[in-house]
C-alpha cells in the first residue's frame, strides 16, 4: 500500500487538524438545528437549507485560513474543479433530505487530494456520533478505531440475507429479481454507506448516480479498510481532474472488500444501457 512521503503527510496532518477542528465547532450547530429547519429546492430538484450553506462558508473559511493556496470543489459552491496542485472536495451535508426530516443518517464529507489523487477522507456523522478518518497508507479508523471491510459472501445465499447491502431505490427494487439475498438498506446519504461498509457492517454499496463530493471521502476510506470502490460505466470521478463541472457528472459507482465482488453485484442490479 502506498505511503505519503514526509512534506506531504505534513500538509495532510495538518489539513486533518484544520477541518477537525472546524467540524467540533460546527457540531452543535448542526444537533440543535438537524429535523428543525425549512428547506429550499435547487434548479436540479434537490433540497438545500441554510447549513448546508453555512457548514460550507464555515470550513472554506478555516481552509483558506490555514492553506490558502488550496482550492475547493464544493457541492454547495464552486461545482467545478479548479486547477490547484491541492483541492478539497466537499459535501457540507450528505443526506440532506434526512437531516430535513429529522432522521439522523447523514453527515458531512470532507476529502484533500493532490494532483487529483485523494489522501484525506473524513466523513463525520454528528448525529450518530461517529466520525470516519482515513490517511493513504495510514489506514482508516471511526473514532479512533482501525476499520476493516467484511469479507464477501455470496449475495444469493439465503443464509446471509441479515447482512446489509448499501443501495438506492432503484437498485432495492431490483435486488429480489435478480436473486440477491442481502438486506437492502435504502439510507438516503452515499457518503454514509461508503464509511458502513468500511466499518464491516455492510458487506456493500451500489449507488446508480453519486457526484464526486459524494465519494470522494467514503472511497479512501474504504480502500484504507482493505476494500475497493470502482466506477461503472463512463469516465470515473477520480481521480479529480480540472476543470470538469461535476454537477454534470454523476457515475454509478460500487464499493466492497473486493473490486471483483462489487462489479458483480452492481452488474446485476443496476439497469442496462
Amino acid at each position: 500500500m502506498p505511503h505519503l512521503d514526509d512534506p506531504t503527510l505534513r500538509v495532510v496532518q495538518q489539513a486533518h487538524q484544520v477541518v477537525t477542528a472546524r467540524l467540533d465547532e460546527l457540531r452543535p450547530r448542526l444537533l440543535s438545528t438537524y429535523g428543525r429547519i425549512e428547506a429550499d429546492t435547487k434548479p436540479d430538484g434537490t433540497p438545500v437549507t441554510s447549513l448546508d450553506h453555512e457548514v460550507d462558508d464555515r470550513l472554506a473559511q478555516a481552509i483558506s485560513e490555514a492553506l490558502p493556496s488550496h482550492g475547493i470543489l464544493s457541492e454547495e459552491r464552486d461545482t467545478v474543479a479548479p486547477d490547484t496542485e491541492w483541492t478539497w472536495i466537499i459535501d457540507p451535508i450528505d443526506g440532506t433530505s434526512n437531516f430535513i426530516a429529522g432522521l439522523p443518517y447523514w453527515c458531512v464529507s470532507i476529502a484533500l487530494s493532490i494532483r487529483g489523487r485523494v489522501v484525506l477522507g473524513v466523513i463525520d456523522a454528528p448525529a450518530l456520533d461517529r466520525r470516519y478518518v482515513a490517511i493513504l497508507g495510514e489506514g482508516a479508523s471511526r473514532d479512533g478505531d482501525a476499520l476493516q471491510v467484511r469479507t464477501p459472501v455470496d449475495p444469493r445465499d439465503q443464509r446471509f440475507a441479515y447482512i446489509p447491502v448499501m443501495l438506492t431505490t432503484g437498485t432495492a427494487r431490483r435486488a429480489r429479481n435478480a436473486g440477491i439475498r442481502l438486506n437492502p438498506r435504502v439510507m438516503g446519504s452515499t457518503a454514509l454507506d461508503l464509511a458502513v461498509v468500511a466499518e464491516g457492517t455492510a458487506v456493500a454499496s451500489v449507488a446508480v448516480r453519486p457526484h464526486v463530493w459524494d465519494i470522494a471521502a467514503g472511497s479512501l476510506i474504504v480502500h484504507e479498510a482493505g476494500g475497493a470502490t470502482i466506477a461503472l460505466r463512463d469516465e470515473p470521478l477520480l481521480p479529480l481532474r480540472p476543470g470538469v463541472d461535476h454537477r454534470a457528472l454523476a457515475v454509478p459507482v460500487a464499493a466492497a472488500a473486493q473490486a471483483d465482488y462489487a462489479r458483480d453485484l452492481a452488474t446485476a442490479l443496476l439497469p442496462e444501457g
